[in-house]
């Protein structure tokens, strides 16, 4: 006689089940692999909190020049002033695809030599919209930081 082996293998519920869940993760998690929407404001924040700190940390070194600031439009940042040759100018353009704008509460924001903000009346907020906006402050002593 012949001994039976038990037959191994995926029986068909089992094998739906796992194409079901398959198929749901895919809708549910596909769609972020192909946008960066809702990802591109963090970038962009990030990029424009650096930005600012290089300006600060700019006008504290260089206590003889003038003052560097940063000039925001709704599609830039623009920091200017600086005292390196290599960083005349830096720029903080977003790409058309990405649908980011700028907004805050003082159209230029400077540094005095010891990292307090000029241009605004007590803290300084930068906005950064997208599909959900963003903030930066500045607070009057000169930390800066998402908020």
């Amino acid at each position: 006689m012949k001994a039976q082996h038990p037959q191994s293998g995926f029986t068909l519920i089992e094998l739906i089940v796992v194409l079901i869940i398959i198929g749901v993760l895919a809708v549910s998690l596909l769609p972020r692999f192909f946008t960066a929407a809702g990802t591109s404001e963090y970038v962009y924040r990030d990029q424009a909190l650096s930005l600012l700190r290089q300006v600060q940390m700019q006008a504290m070194q260089c206590t003889f020049c003038s003052a560097p600031s940063v000039t925001i439009s709704s599609d830039s940042l623009v920091a200017s002033g600086l005292s390196c040759a290599s960083d005349s100018s830096l720029v903080l353009c977003p790409a058309a695809r990405d649908n980011i704008r700028f907004s805050s509460t003082s159209a230029s924001i400077g540094f005095d030599n010891m990292g307090r903000p000029l241009g605004c009346v007590g803290a300084c907020q930068l906005t950064i919209e997208g599909s959900a906006p963003l903030l930066l402050c500045i607070e009057t002593e000169g930390y800066i930081h998402p908020c």
